[in-house]
C-alpha cells in the first residue's frame, strides 16, 4: 500500500449533511435519514443500509420535572399524578373535562397518559405554519436525559418514544475502521401517537334475483378487491393541500395501506397506480410474506427505464386459494400502433399513445396446493384508464380496444370474467353505457367531440354480459373523494352466467371521509377507495 492510499484509509470521511426526512415522527413509521459524506480524495455520496462508512446512533430525549422553584411541582392533565413529560408543540391545546390546557400547561404522568389525551387536542396553525417546537424552557428545572434507542440508519418509533424528541448521530468512521470523524447530529420533533384506526367496514349482503336458484352443487366464493393505491409520484402537497404532510409521506402510506388491504382478506386484489420501485422493494416481499403471489404490469413509458418511478397495474391472488394458469398484459400504446394504418390522420394516433396497460390473468381455483380443473378457473383483468376529462374518445377506446381482447379470450373457453380497474369514467359515461349495455348511443354527449378521428372505424359493441357488482348502491356512495371531486371511477365489473355476487364491502360513512377535509387522511392513505365483491362461482351448464 502506497504512503498515500495507507493515509485515505486511515482518514475518515467527513459527514456534510445529516437530516431526518421526516417532518413529524409517528408511532410505528420508520424514519429514514439523508446523510451526505464526503472523502479525503473529494468524492462525495449519499449513506445507504449497506454503508460501512458511518456510525450511527439514535437517542431518544427523556424529560424529568423534579422540581420548579418559579411555580411549583407538575401535575398530569389526566390524572392528578406527578408529571414526568410536557407537550412541547406551542400550537396545540387540550380541552379535558371542559378544562382547556395549553401546551405550556399540558403535562403528563405517562405515554399512556399522553397518548389518550391526544384524542382532544386541537391544532391552531397549520402544519407547514407552526414555529419548531421548543426544546426546553429554561425558566424551568427540565433537565434533557438522552438514551441510546438504537444503532441502525433506519429508525422505527415506539410507544415509548410518544411525545419525545429524537436524535440521530452519526460519527463517521475510516476505511480501516481504526479511526472515527466528527459527529454530526440531527433532532426530530416531538413523536405523535399513531392516527386512531378507521372504523371496520362491513361486508353487505347482495339478495339472490328473483328465480336464479341453482341447485347445482360445487359453488365455491370467493373476494376480488380492486383499490387505487395512490403512487408516491402523484402524492404531492400541491393535490392534496388539506392532508398532513407526515400522512402523504411514502413511509407513513405503505405501512397504512399493507394494513388496510390484509384486514379485508382478499383472496384476489387488483391494484392501480403501483410505483414499479415500491412493488419490488416492499409491496410484492410484504404480500409474499402474507400468504399471496402477484405479477406487475408498468406503465409503456420507456424513458423512465425500467426501474423508474413509473407505476402500473398488479394482480395478487391468495396461494392457499389458487394457481396461476395464465399471464398476460395488454399495452394500448401496442394497440395503437398496430392499427396506425386504420386512422385517418397521426393526430390520431398521437392521442392514443397515453402508456396505459391492462393485465390479465387466468386463475384456478385449488384445494390442498392441487387445482381443481377447468371447471374452477376465472379470468381476472385490472386497468387504469388514461386520466384526462378531456379525452372522453381515448377512454372508450382502450375500454373498448381491452373487453373486445376478453371477449376474444374468454368466451369460447367458457372462462367468467371478473373486470377491475380505475376507469376513470363516473355512471354517466361512454364508457359505462358501453360496459352495460354492450353498446354505446352514437349521440351520446362524450362522442361527439372526436375531432381526432379515433372513433371513425371503432365498432363500439360488444358480446360480454357484464354486470357492475355495486349496482345495489345505486349511484349513493364514492370511489374517490378528495377535495377537488367526488364520484365514482373504480368498478368491479363481472359476467353473471356463472358468477353471482353474494356481498359487497361497504361505503365508508361520511363522517369519517371528511374527519381530516378529505382523501388521502392518516386513516386512508389513497384518494381512492378500496371495493371488494364477494362471487360464488357455478359450474359451466351441461
Amino acid at each position: 500500500m502506497s504512503p498515500r492510499s495507507a493515509m485515505l484509509a486511515d482518514s475518515p470521511p467527513v459527514v456534510v449533511r445529516a437530516e431526518l426526512l421526516n417532518s413529524v415522527p409517528i408511532e410505528g413509521v420508520e424514519i429514514e435519514p439523508y446523510v451526505l459524506i464526503q472523502f479525503p480524495n473529494g468524492q462525495s455520496r449519499q449513506v445507504n443500509d449497506d454503508d460501512d462508512s458511518v456510525l450511527f446512533k439514535w437517542l431518544r430525549c427523556e424529560y424529568t420535572a423534579s422540581s420548579d422553584t418559579q411555580d411549583g411541582p407538575k401535575t398530569c392533565i389526566m390524572t392528578g399524578k406527578a408529571a414526568t413529560m410536557q407537550c412541547l408543540l406551542p400550537d396545540v391545546t387540550f380541552e379535558v373535562n371542559g378544562q382547556i390546557y395549553t401546551h405550556e400547561q399540558a403535562y403528563f404522568a405517562s405515554v399512556d397518559e399522553f397518548s389518550k389525551a391526544w384524542q382532544f387536542h386541537k391544532r391552531h396553525l397549520r402544519e407547514s405554519d407552526a414555529p419548531k417546537p421548543r426544546r426546553q424552557d429554561p425558566s424551568r428545572d427540565f433537565v434533557n436525559v438522552w438514551q441510546e434507542i438504537g444503532q441502525t440508519r433506519v429508525y422505527v418509533p415506539q410507544k415509548q418514544d410518544v411525545g419525545r424528541i429524537l436524535k440521530l448521530e452519526c460519527t463517521p468512521i475510516s476505511q480501516n475502521g481504526l479511526y472515527t470523524g466528527k459527529a454530526v447530529s440531527a433532532e426530530s420533533a416531538e413523536v405523535m401517537p399513531a392516527p386512531r384506526l378507521p372504523p371496520v367496514r362491513q361486508m353487505i349482503e347482495v339478495p339472490s334475483p328473483p328465480n336464479s336458484f341453482d341447485p347445482r352443487p360445487g359453488k365455491a366464493t370467493f373476494k376480488v378487491m380492486s383499490y387505487n393505491c395512490l403512487a408516491d409520484i402523484y402524492a404531492t402537497p400541491q393535490v392534496y393541500p388539506y392532508t398532513p404532510a407526515w400522512a402523504l409521506s411514502w413511509n407513513y402510506r405503505k405501512r397504512n395501506l399493507l394494513r388496510e388491504i390484509l384486514s379485508y382478506k382478499p383472496d384476489v386484489l387488483a391494484l392501480q397506480e403501483v410505483q414499479c420501485d415500491h412493488y419490488k422493494e416492499f409491496l410484492e416481499p410484504e404480500f409474499r410474506a402474507a400468504g399471496y403471489e402477484g405479477v406487475y404490469k408498468q406503465k409503456t413509458r420507456e424513458s423512465m427505464g425500467q426501474d423508474g418511478k413509473m407505476d402500473g397495474c398488479a394482480i395478487l391472488y391468495k396461494k392457499s386459494r389458487f394457481n396461476l394458469v395464465e399471464k398476460h398484459a395488454l399495452e394500448f400504446n401496442h394497440v395503437a400502433l398496430s392499427r396506425a394504418k386504420q386512422f385517418k390522420s397521426d393526430k390520431a394516433l398521437q392521442c392514443l399513445l397515453k402508456d396505459n396497460v391492462a393485465l390479465v390473468l387466468v386463475l384456478e381455483m385449488s384445494q390442498g396446493g392441487q387445482g381443481v380443473g377447468p371447471n374452477g378457473r376465472v379470468c381476472v383483468a385490472t386497468t387504469h384508464i388514461y386520466q384526462n376529462q378531456g379525452f372522453p374518445n381515448v377512454k372508450i377506446w382502450q375500454v373498448m380496444t381491452l373487453v373486445r381482447e376478453l371477449e376474444k379470450f374468454t368466451v369460447p373457453r367458457q372462462l367468467p370474467l371478473v373486470l377491475t380497474g380505475d376507469l376513470n369514467s363516473q355512471q354517466d359515461s361512454a364508457v359505462y353505457e358501453f360496459l352495460q349495455r354492450n353498446c354505446v348511443n352514437g349521440n351520446h354527449a362524450e362522442l361527439q367531440d372526436d375531432s381526432a378521428g379515433i372513433l371513425d372505424t371503432a365498432e363500439l359493441r360488444h358480446g360480454l354480459s357484464l354486470r357492475d357488482s355495486y349496482t345495489i348502491l345505486g349511484k349513493d356512495y364514492y370511489s374517490n373523494f378528495t377535495g377537488s371531486f367526488v364520484g365514482v371511477l373504480d368498478y368491479i365489473w363481472h359476467t353473471f352466467d356463472r358468477l353471482r355476487v353474494t356481498r359487497i364491502l361497504e361505503q365508508i360513512d361520511h363522517d369519517t371521509l371528511t374527519a381530516y377535509t378529505a382523501l388521502p387522511s392518516p386513516q386512508y392513505s389513497s384518494d381512492h377507495i378500496a371495493l371488494m365483491t364477494e362471487f360464488e362461482l357455478s359450474p359451466p351448464p351441461r
